[in-house]
Parts: structure tokens; sequence; C-alpha cells
């Protein structure tokens, strides 16, 4: 039997629990953070704790009196890899923290719904180059906040991919409301240009991944535009996440 941990309880995962009038259910008012647990160590928890915070605050409107403290969080993550037998290997935590339930449309209740999972996660690194489509049918929009926040809406990513796909890549690589290159489906971009990274600032409407935060930092990386062009004609491409890490993408043709 797997476990969840819900509104600070182990629970069975099997058993229904989200009312229908959850606004994360009913209207996708939620947020979500997906971290990476090896061999029962989480990575850089406290990044992905602080962004969920953030994100709920900023897409939800939540006071963070509302939210359980950093440390409350962890005594639910590392007991709940414990109770789905995940402490060694990789493990997904998805953390989710929705609207509450509320009688109102597209209203949120006085308490939010935080739902978290554990499950089973493959190699993290030294994956093959990924085949990449650039899919302009569903822009990010450059300049919006929202767009830097892990929301639960994906259906532009999900469409994004499936296009890709259609066309004979494995993944695509979004481009913005400006015409220029966004990021991957479920990742950051990031071209190498004479041995220098390059990856769009979070004004072109990507989200603020913890991975793309800690290549800038470590690698030196420039934020700056980059048009399809520039991306076509670039050294190299990586895509980037909590899961796979540095990624190596290649476009297809």
């Amino acid at each position: 039997m797997s476990v969840i941990w819900k509104d600070g309880q182990f629970v069975d995962a099997d058993s229904p629990q989200v009312f229908h009038s959850d606004g994360g259910f009913s209207n996708g008012l939620a947020v979500f953070d997906s971290m990476l647990a090896q061999d029962n160590v989480l990575l850089d928890a406290r990044e992905h704790f602080d962004r969920l915070v953030h994100d709920a605050q900023y897409v939800l409107g939540l006071s963070a009196s509302f939210l359980p403290a950093f440390e409350q969080m962890t005594e639910a993550w590392m007991p709940l890899l414990a109770h789905n037998k995940l402490t060694h290997g990789n493990a997904r935590i998805r953390t989710v923290v929705t609207g509450g339930v509320s009688d109102r449309p597209l209203g949120t209740g006085e308490i939010p719904t935080i739902v978290i999972a554990a499950s089973a996660s493959g190699t993290a690194g030294n994956l093959p180059p990924i085949s990449c489509a650039v899919i302009s049918a569903h822009p990010r929009i450059a300049g919006d906040k929202l767009e830097n926040c892990k929301r639960a809406d994906y259906t532009r990513s999900f469409a994004a991919r499936r296009k890709a796909q259609e066309l004979g890549a494995e993944e695509a690589i979004l481009t913005n409301t400006k015409g220029d290159i966004a990021c991957g489906a479920t990742s950051n971009l990031f071209i190498e240009e004479n041995g220098v990274l390059v990856t769009p600032p979070l004004t072109e409407g990507i989200l603020a991944g913890i991975t793309r935060a800690k290549v800038i930092k470590i690698r030196n990386a420039r934020e700056e535009p980059i048009s399809e062009r520039r991306l076509r004609e670039a050294d190299a491409i990586y895509l980037t996440n909590s899961f796979f890490g540095m990624r190596k993408a290649v476009l297809k043709t």
C-alpha cells in the first residue's frame, strides 16, 4: 500500500483525498514542487521549500502562517520516503498546495489543502542528448510573473510536447509571446557560446528553476534573451531540472 501525506496525516494513497469543491481540482488554483531524494537525502530541500512558499503566496494569496514551517515539512518528507520504501535510490517527492475548499467560483478557502506524494524516480544525470523541436504554437507569456511560479496548469507544456512528438522529437522547446526562446516543456534552457552559458531571464516568462539558479551561480551564466536564430547557431544547448540535472539537447531538423 502506498502512503501520502495530507494536511498533517499519513493516509492511504488509494482512498479519496480531495473534495470536488477544492479550488485546485475545480479551477487549477494550485502550486506544486517536485524534489529529488537520493538514498534518503533531500536535495536542495530549503530552496524547494522557499520557492513553494513564495509561489503559494503569489499565486494563491496565502499567508505563510497558513503553511507548515520548513522543519514541519521535513518531518513529512522524510517519513514519507520510509513509508513507501524509498530510502534507497532516487525518489520524487511532489508537494501540492491548493486554494482549499470554496463554494465561490475562482474562490479559495481559508485553509489550503496540502498533499505530498513520493514515488520512485529514474536515474539522474548522465543521460544521452534529447532531441527537441521548437514549438511556437503555445508560447509562454513574457513579462507575466505567474510564469515564474510552478503552477498546477501545465496544459501549455503538455500541448507543446505532444506537438514536438508529432514532429518526431522527444521534447519541446517553447517560445514566448515575444517570439524568443523560453524553456523546455518541464525544464529551463541554456545555450553555450564560446564556452559561456546563457539562459533567458525570468522576464521572458520562464519558471524560476532551482537547478537553473544553481547553474547560473556555479557557471557564472549570463541572463539574456535568446532568439530562435541564436539558439540554432549556439555551440551547445542544454535543458535543466531537478531530476536530470543538466542534459544536452539537440534540435531535430
